[in-house]
């Protein structure tokens, strides 16, 4: 393995969960892999760079017309140009890149998550349809698993998500992004206020709690749901499981005051465990 391939990708600055991930991926599928990553952040950061809400839904709006062209030979972005060269139409389908650009869209709503079945529907579209294609990009020892690796990917995304929600959630809440679901911060009476010091009402921790509890859970079943012949080839999205699980422990430990990524020392041993315990893909 070189880390080489993986300099300047905004999405994987070393040390960070998506840069180990890359980094256990099989060279053979990497570059594609990284190209998915690196796009799906970059579509993401459309809806929350601009400052105007107006610049942010024409910057979407490229983008559905950038991904309507993809496979024509068209492409203009790098990341689908690259994808485009990989050979990775067959797996990388247009109306699953659009679900990127919704979940994207809808985080410029007041409030785009009103209750949890919301939220997960968010989490399904903005992360689940990744995993499924990275699932997909990696490829199947066994076609008959195809369903359980489906429903495998779509639990990892949902878990991966919320954990990026619950440590981004000073960012998001600077930002003016509610994703926490309305009907939980009603029913707390949550003023959605950090302190100086991100420190946070007992009411918002509680709201943390409990998504923490759900992305434990995802993060848990993704895991029992992906067929052992399958372990080897999925080891990215494995090391990924682990790497968030052992982040949503420390921010769970810190009472979600800490916003800091574990030591880098702990990452590798981390994601160094997950992948020898993938094993390592029959190519």
């Amino acid at each position: 393995m070189t880390s080489e391939p993986l300099a300047g990708l905004k999405v994987a600055p070393p040390g960070s969960p998506c840069w180990y991930a890359l980094l256990f991926t099989p060279e053979p599928q990497r570059a594609a892999v990284a190209a998915l990553l690196e796009l799906r952040a970059d579509v993401l950061d459309s809806a929350r760079r601009p400052s105007e809400p107006a610049v942010a839904r024409a910057r979407l709006q490229w983008w559905r017309a950038e991904i309507a062209g993809f496979g024509s030979g068209r492409e203009q972005h790098p990341m689908t140009r690259a994808l485009r060269k990989a050979g990775a139409e067959g797996v990388i389908q247009a109306e699953y890149l659009l679900e990127l650009v919704d979940a994207a869209e809808s985080e410029l709503n007041e409030s785009p998550c009103r209750n949890y079945a919301e939220l997960s529907l968010y989490c399904y579209r903005s992360s689940g349809v990744l995993h499924e294609m990275l699932a997909g990009l990696l490829g199947l020892t066994d076609p008959a698993n195809e369903r359980a690796i489906r429903k495998y990917a779509q639990r990892l995304g949902t878990g991966v998500r919320l954990v990026e929600i619950i440590a981004g959630l000073p960012a998001d809440l600077a930002a003016g992004r509610r994703l926490l679901p309305r009907d939980w911060i009603a029913e707390t009476g949550s003023t959605e206020q950090l302190g100086a010091e991100h420190e946070m009402d007992g009411a918002l921790t509680a709201c943390l709690d409990r998504l923490a509890g759900e992305a434990r859970l995802a993060l848990d079943e993704a895991e029992a749901l992906l067929p052992q012949a399958e372990r080897p080839r999925q080891r990215t999205g494995l090391v990924l499981a682990a790497l968030h699980r052992r982040q949503l422990a420390k921010l769970h430990a810190d009472a979600f005051k800490s916003r800091a990524s574990p030591g880098n020392l702990g990452n590798l041993w981390t994601a160094w465990r997950a992948a020898r315990r993938a094993g390592h893909p029959r190519t």
